[in-house]
């Protein structure tokens, strides 16, 4: 079993505790957990949306620890409190836009495990990432959400949330 890090380099040292999780601010340390986490994320992306993720643990941990060193991203990570396993994970980071009023936070990944949706840890894990973003004093949190018709209970978790439809991202690849 993988312990969480102590060693916290912000001043946002979260720790929070619910009846059955743990949530806490992940460092360097904890990139290999992290790693492990947004891996099953993304294979559940590959399996149940089609994509087609390379899932490189080695260059995942390696990215985790470089962002974990920045005081504008927060990694949190849910652990089940009996048995110390993860379960669950968001990442938060700065952006930037004109039409936004200027600096904002994005949540670019979350993931809880499938034995644990609908049991409230998805809801406390947003908590905690608004409350990261509200301590970096962003008044505006986005999130990008995945199609509406392969994942309709995804939209409806968010906009149960507060989350409000404003439309698709897309992306390139620069190289």
């Amino acid at each position: 079993m993988q312990k969480l890090g102590n060693n916290l380099p912000t001043k946002f040292n979260l720790i929070v505790n619910s009846n059955n999780f743990l949530i806490q601010r992940a460092n360097i340390n904890d990139a290999p957990i992290l790693a492990g986490l947004i891996g099953q994320l993304l294979l559940d992306f590959n399996v149940n949306g089609g994509t087609n993720f390379n899932i490189d643990l080695n260059l995942l941990t390696l990215n985790s620890r470089a962002l974990l060193q920045r005081e504008n991203f927060g990694g949190f990570i849910a652990l089940e409190t009996n048995t110390n396993e993860p379960i669950g994970a968001i990442t938060i980071s700065l952006a930037s836009a004109i039409y936004n009023g200027g600096d904002f936070g994005v949540i670019t990944e979350f993931y809880v495990k499938d034995d644990y949706r609908s049991k409230g840890l998805g809801k406390i894990l947003i908590k905690t990432a608004l409350d990261f973003a509200r301590s970096q004093n962003w008044n505006i949190v986005e999130v990008g959400a995945p199609n509406k018709s392969e994942w309709p209970r995804t939209i409806e978790f968010y906009k149960q949330n507060g989350f409000l439809e404003k439309g698709p991202k897309l992306r390139i690849h620069l190289d």
